[in-house]
Order: structure tokens, then sequence, then C-alpha cells
């Protein structure tokens, strides 16, 4: 009993990578398993600006964004959105990059779908850690870029390249 004991751990070693230690796949049956459905999921609908406000903060603070740091308004006429936080990563780092891509992309998602809309436009303001010349980084996105992207007229990619960015030195 003993030596196929040891070829059975022998072939499960060897086929580690492959199929030998599976079990057996039941015999096929007369009837086909039926493929699961998958249910569509629905088109999000339009948001207040309460409802807008609560989301990018959502978004924002599972990205990194310390809640206490976060200022989301939306106001003027033109419409547009403003958006304000600290992040912990220093501007030249490719993580403070990623998090305000990041952030950006949510905050529009939830922008895009404001009614009456944001034909203003929105505006990211961050404030980056470390020390660094940088006082705080802006983004600004335009409203016809912004509703070219939510109709899926434009990539994500051509989005985040229109938008206008720039740095504000410290004194």
């Amino acid at each position: 009993m003993k030596p196929l004991a040891v070829v059975g751990i022998v072939l499960c070693l060897f086929g580690w990578l492959g199929m030998a230690c599976q079990a057996p796949s039941p015999p096929p049956t007369s009837a086909p398993t039926p493929a699961p459905t998958r249910t569509p999921t629905p088109t999000p609908g339009p948001l207040t600006d309460a409802e807008a406000i609560a989301l990018v903060k959502e978004e924002a603070t599972a990205r990194g964004v310390a809640p206490h740091t976060l200022s989301v308004t939306i106001a003027g006429e033109p419409r547009s959105a403003s958006i304000r936080y600290s992040s912990s990563y220093t501007v030249d780092s490719s993580v403070f990059r990623a998090q305000t891509v990041l952030v950006a992309l949510a905050a529009a998602q939830a922008m895009a779908r404001v009614q009456p809309p944001i034909n203003g436009g929105m505006r990211l303001a961050v404030m980056p850690g470390g020390e660094s010349e940088v006082g705080l980084r802006v983004i600004i996105i335009d409203w016809p870029s912004l509703e070219a992207w939510a109709n899926g007229s434009i990539s994500d990619q051509e989005f985040v390249s229109q938008w206008t960015e720039g740095t504000i030195t410290r004194e």
C-alpha cells in the first residue's frame, strides 16, 4: 500500500503545473447544463448635486484620499464642479499621478450624470505631500470633453489627454 501512496505523491508533485492532481470530472450527462444568463447592467440614471458629491467622496476615499481633506462643490452659472483634496504622495511620484487620474475619472463619471448638467466643466485641485516646490496640482476638464467621454465618443486615454494640467508653486 505504501508504494502506491508514494507513487501518488510523486505524480502529484510532477503534475503540479498540470492536471494530475485534479479530481476527475463527472461523466457527461445527456442534457447539457444551461449557460448562466447575464443580466445587463442598467445605465446609471441622473444624479442630484448631493448624490454626485456623496459619490465623488466615496470614490475618492476608496482611492486613498483622506476624507477630512476632501471638499467637493457644484456651483455657478455655467454650473461647474470643484474637487479639492490633499494627497500623501509627492507630486513627482507615479503613485501620485495614478491616484490623481483615478480620482478625476471617478469624479468625472459622477459629474457627467448630474442634472442639470455640469456645463462649465470640472476642476480638480490636489495638494501633494512631501517637500516640493509644488503647492497645488490642478486639472481642468472642460464640458465638451467630459460630455464626449460620457457618451462614449472618446476613450479614457483620449479623455485624459485632453485635460489641462498645471502646477502652482509655493512662494
